[in-house]
């Protein structure tokens, strides 16, 4: 299946999209030029407002050769008739945050922030493949599953398109695009698995992104079931500030339970200071752990939640794990 079809049989899925705003998060590079060139025209199909949206990394390396990405950006999007938003993003480094966390962190804030209905991202397959290699050497978890292809406001329609398909679309149709220069610095941890431990995985196994895809499946479906089982033990009632007993729960069960929790109010706790808190509960019949604004109590078998903010208590409803 070409890409044009597998993004408009995408499109089709969705809601009425006539009158939608729908955004575009547009570098200038290969696979965000693809998903313009493509959206551009079913915004005339579908009758959604489109726009393209450019982020300046101001402050870092990732801003290295932008102002050049920039021009073509806005060049391109005058040619197709798209309004093009430039945000500036500020940039400044943290020790304990990578420049691609921050930058990833910043771009976030901003959409959510707006009020597109929905954002349209230019992942592929083999953005995908990075990061489940990512995600399980920094020791795996709900994140082996990769991206959604839809996740909220977030739409990945190309994740089943690999780079050699996105670039043979660009030589066809005679696109102009940029190769972002910090794709080869292999500083970042993404790059060093695109230029180097990839290539050298598909040496040794050359049917690896197959393979990969097949984990993914799998380890959705499983995380969809410990999902399942922390509504099962409780999770709701936790959210809601009401107390739950775990003293029939497998330690398993617990940490699982507990994990949603704080994915849910997007907090985490390190598992040396949980296991701490369990066992000093357990010994003493009480414990108290904080994070935040957040704090969990052990009383006598039973944890709670404490100091909820009002706009996390429903978080769970729009949750998709």
């Amino acid at each position: 299946m070409n890409i044009n079809r597998q993004i408009h049989e995408f499109l089709q899925k969705l809601p009425n999209l006539e009158g939608k705003k729908v955004a575009i998060g547009y570098s200038a590079g290969a696979d965000s030029t693809v998903l313009l060139h493509i959206m551009a025209q079913k915004a005339k199909h579908f009758k959604f407002d489109l726009e393209a949206v450019f982020f300046s990394h101001d402050g870092s390396p990732i801003n290295d050769g932008e102002d050049k990405n920039l021009n073509l950006a806005k060049k391109t999007c005058e040619d197709l008739g798209v309004n093009l938003i430039d945000v500036s993003l500020e940039m400044k480094k943290n020790s304990q945050k990578s420049w691609e966390q921050l930058g990833r962190e910043g771009r976030l804030s901003f959409y959510k922030k707006s009020d597109y209905d929905y954002v349209f991202l230019g992942h592929h397959q083999d953005d995908q493949n990075e990061t489940t290699m990512m995600q399980i050497m920094r020791g795996g978890g709900r994140g082996t599953g990769a991206m959604k292809i839809k996740d909220g406001i977030f739409c990945r329609p190309m994740l089943s398109v690999n780079k050699k398909e996105i670039y043979e679309f660009l030589n066809k149709n005679k696109l102009s695009w940029i190769e972002d220069p910090t794709n080869v610095n292999t500083e970042f941890t993404r790059n060093w698995w695109r230029n180097e431990g990839l290539p050298k995985l598909e040496e040794h196994y050359p049917s690896y992104r197959q393979s990969l895809e097949n984990f993914r499946k799998k380890q959705s479906s499983l995380h969809k079931i410990a999902f399942d089982m922390a509504k099962i033990d409780g999770l709701e009632n936790i959210l809601e500030g009401n107390p739950v007993n775990i003293k029939n729960l497998s330690e398993d069960r617990v940490n699982n339970l507990l994990s949603y929790t704080f994915s849910a109010i997007g907090k985490y706790i390190e598992n040396n200071k949980l296991e701490n808190w369990l066992k000093q509960g357990k010994a003493k019949k009480s414990a108290e752990i904080i994070t935040g604004d957040f704090s969990f109590s052990y009383n006598n078998g039973f944890i709670s939640l404490k100091s909820v903010e009002k706009e996390n208590k429903n978080q769970i409803k729009s949750l998709n794990f």
